[in-house]
């Protein structure tokens, strides 16, 4: 029986291709293989799932049932639809073989008429918005009654997979003749909201707010899709695609061609699909700023294979042919005209290049600043990093302020208002400058003056607006990256700053946090802690040594 289950219509298609080949043993990941740091939650899972249970009347768990024969799951899920439970937690939903789906949702809520999917994860789920925005959210003791919350709106752009799965489950509550009416489902985040705590997002899936997967058909002349039709579109493919695996359809084919992207990092088949490509290959050299799987295969279906390709292409002969079959995207000639731009670069083996002849100007001040910010996976800030330079008397350190514990709401605050009264006490009176990486800090520096409206915060954000400074847009201005204008990249290729650590990067500062809170032993903990703080030294250092690199550029002599 071909079943599929949630993740296949937003996941790669050759996954579900390569798992349903006779002819291929599913690998075993890398012994060796770093963990990859990811946010908890199973941990979080639990914790919303027994607000839930302590919240509301009429709730069966069924993840006791998890080691039981799946016929049994299967009943005890539709006897407890049946019965009109308030909420069904971990059940699993009997398979539908002629839709070819098989699923398990985290929820089911019953509202007037039927049943609500529901899934959690620890992400989080919502933007602020200045607009007329509204969201309806329930609390987790009353999921069936939703409240509407204006000025925010659901991050669409970052979490439409977990709408298709959404929309997944109601196909399948569909086909049961549970669905509740409209086509909704709900998304519980990591995102408590003030008087409501952790809260369910109702999501609607009919509403046009995805992106366009490659290939669908938008005969309205939309550039944007709902849920429903994306996974409609979507999981057609991988149905077609696993009749075709299980039929012994291995010959070569154009869409049956591998093409790296974000997913092949954490997949088992990679080393299958790896073995497919030339070294040279557009998607395995163009990381930043790539183009996407059908882009690629667009470009493939014209010849364009590689880095060598796209770098000799007449791009101005091949729009018109190129440009009718990506518009799902939004600037596919700036992107495809990116993508050639550093291809070139890449044939000529320049990493950084420097774009125009204008001076590059870096506002200066008698104290000058550095600040980087960690945050944990659950995106709370538990260290504030400053790198101090007096420019008047030639001095220069660190100062940190840390707290290497799994930090709450409030723990979160109390380390800020640490770390903000030691700034502004540093800088009051004197003609300072902040100076930071992208716009990472500022951001959290007004999430957290929203949560609490505590004065010390409201004068951090003040101050921010008017005395920080901001380096990531003066690099844009003046330069371009084959690799992306990340920090570390400018700063070890222009300024010649190097890490002390052989792996830095923010992911895997947040598994060393990890470590430090919940390491076997106090040496290992130890050790975490002090990697994460010399990483984030390095950070508020190599900040510094851009600015003066910056500065050096376009001096006299």
């Amino acid at each position: 029986m071909l079943l599929l289950h949630s993740g296949a219509a937003g996941g790669c298609p050759l996954k579900t291709y390569n798992s349903f080949r006779p002819d291929l043993v599913r690998p075993a990941p890398a012994a060796t293989a770093a963990p990859q740091w990811a946010p908890d939650h199973a941990g979080f899972t639990a914790t919303v799932l027994a607000e839930v249970l302590a919240g509301t009347a009429a709730v069966v768990d069924l993840r006791g049932l998890r080691d039981q024969p799946g016929a049994e799951q299967e009943a005890a899920c539709l006897a407890a639809l049946a019965d009109g439970a308030d909420v069904i937690i971990g059940g699993r939903l009997p398979n539908d073989p002629d839709g070819h789906r098989a699923g398990r949702p985290d929820l089911l809520v019953r509202t007037e008429g039927g049943y609500l999917p529901g899934i959690i994860r620890a992400y989080r789920l919502f933007d602020s918005r200045g607009d007329d925005s509204v969201t309806r959210v329930s609390p987790l003791a009353r999921l069936a009654e939703p409240v509407d919350l204006p000025r925010i709106r659901v991050r669409w752009r970052y979490r439409w997979h977990l709408a298709l799965r959404l929309a997944h489950y109601h196909r399948m509550l569909t086909a049961l003749g549970h669905a509740a009416p409209g086509a909704c489902g709900l998304l519980v985040g990591d995102d408590p909201i003030e008087g409501l705590g952790q809260v369910a997002a109702w999501l609607d899936l009919t509403e046009a707010a995805l992106p366009l997967a490659g290939g669908q058909p938008h005969p309205d002349g939309l550039d944007q899709t709902s849920a429903l039709e994306r996974y409609d579109f979507e999981f057609a493919r991988r149905v077609d695609l696993a009749r075709r695996a299980e039929a012994g359809d291995v010959g070569p084919s154009p869409d049956l061609v591998p093409i790296r992207h974000r997913e092949c990092e954490r997949c088992a088949w990679w080393p299958v699909c790896r073995d497919q490509l030339d070294d040279d290959d557009l998607s395995l050299r163009i990381s930043k700023s790539p183009l996407d799987p059908h882009e690629i295969a667009m470009l493939r279906e014209v010849g364009i294979t590689t880095v060598t390709d796209l770098a000799a292409a007449d791009l101005d002969a091949l729009l018109p042919e190129y440009l009718p079959r990506v518009d799902h995207r939004h600037g596919s000639e700036e992107r495809l005209r990116l993508a050639q731009r550093r291809s070139r670069l890449l044939q000529q083996g320049v990493q950084l290049q420097r774009t125009d002849a204008e001076p590059v100007r870096i506002p200066g001040a008698e104290l000058e600043i550095d600040l980087d910010i960690e945050t944990s996976a659950g995106e709370r800030v538990y260290l504030w990093g400053f790198w101090v330079t007096d420019r008047v008397t030639g001095e220069s350190g660190y100062e940190q302020f840390s707290d290497f514990r799994i930090l709450d709401e409030e723990g979160e605050l109390d380390l800020a208002r640490r770390a903000l009264s030691w700034l502004r006490e540093r800088v009051e009176g004197a003609d300072a400058l902040v100076y930071h990486y992208s716009g990472y800090e500022r951001d959290q520096l007004e999430r957290l003056a929203r949560r609490c409206h505590d004065p010390l915060l409201e004068w951090a954000v003040g101050y921010s607006r008017e005395r920080f400074v901001d380096l990531f847009p003066i690099i844009r201005q003046h330069f371009f990256g084959t690799e992306g204008l990340g920090l570390k990249v400018v700063a070890s290729l222009g300024a010649g700053f190097a890490w002390r650590d052989a792996d830095p990067g923010g992911l895997n500062s947040m598994r060393w946090f990890d470590e430090a809170v919940g390491g076997e032993s106090a040496e290992q903990r130890e050790r975490a802690r002090t990697r994460v703080l010399e990483y984030n030294e390095d950070d508020v250092r190599a900040t510094q040594r851009v600015r003066d690199w910056l500065r050096s550029l376009d001096a006299p002599g």
